[in-house]
């Protein structure tokens, strides 16, 4: 089963909307990995994690059929991580979906708040909201099981990253997630994750609560690498760049690799 990482920055994007600053520029004039979408992944054609304001050009750039999505699973109501009047357009009159074509939607509290907003019910969009609890796992068929882990990210509101796991592998989805709480370094004590995706949105500067910098996707791995929770080949994945960070993608490449930490792009794909 194939993991693809379908958008790697932070909330404005990069090139940021609005931005002239000399990294959004650069990015521009460069393209290719430097282009970076708001963050959100696909697992097969089934599972997807996220559904922000790239969605329509994700799915463009990358040959998605959303139609074919069962689930759908949201780590926290930011708005490039739920855009609910993308949900909408399942209602009839935008949409040929049979009425049996329902995507569950999982998520918090504030999420189903959010999904509120759309006007119209979620049955007449053909979905359903579930809500989640940190660390009970989720079964998704076909063995995958996805556990919302506790994240320090959003304030009051309880924002989650994603365990993953099919066949055997395990993959740690780690964006917008701050310095992990002790509950989830303990849960993750338990696991053998494959891969290691975590957040580099502040780059070069140091990071803590809410978010990380590169300096802390380090001690990440090193702490998950003391936990025993990383096996000697798993590989570790920066992602989740703010343009505030100014580090492009090479510059990145060049920071991380002395430490076998990869720089995600935007369509990477993985096997799962």
């Amino acid at each position: 089963m194939t993991f693809t990482i379908l958008g790697t920055a932070a909330a404005e994007g990069w090139p940021a909307l609005w931005c002239p600053c000399d990294a959004c520029a650069e990015a521009a004039r460069l393209g290719g990995k430097n282009i970076r979408r708001r963050t959100a992944y696909q697992v097969g054609e089934r599972v997807h994690i996220d559904f922000g304001a790239d969605s329509f050009a994700q799915m463009l750039e990358f040959g998605l059929e959303y139609h074919r999505l069962e689930h759908l699973l949201i780590t926290h109501s930011h708005y490039d991580h739920i855009c609910p009047q993308e949900i909408g357009y399942r209602r009839e009159g935008f949409t040929d979906l049979p009425p049996d074509n329902v995507l569950s939607i999982y998520g918090n509290e504030e999420v189903r708040a959010k999904l509120g907003s759309i006007g119209h019910t979620l049955e007449e969009c053909r979905a359903r909201f579930v809500p989640i609890t940190p660390f009970e796992p989720i079964d998704l068929g076909e063995g995958v099981v996805a556990t919302p882990l506790e994240a320090d990210h959003a304030g009051d509101e309880q924002a989650v990253i994603y365990l993953l796991e099919h066949d055997g592998r395990t993959i740690l989805q780690g964006n917008d997630s701050g310095w992990y709480p002790e509950a989830t370094w303990d849960f993750l004590e338990s696991k053998e994750i494959d891969i290691a995706i975590i957040e580099c949105t502040y780059g070069p500067r140091e990071g803590g609560h809410h978010h990380l910098g590169a300096n802390e996707v380090i001690e990440v791995r090193q702490r998950l690498l003391k936990l025993g929770a990383l096996k000697p080949d798993s590989r570790v994945i920066a992602t989740h760049f703010s343009h505030n960070g100014g580090w492009l993608h090479d510059r990145l490449e060049d920071f991380f690799a002395p430490h076998d930490i990869e720089v995600a792009f935007d369509g990477m794909q993985l096997e799962f």
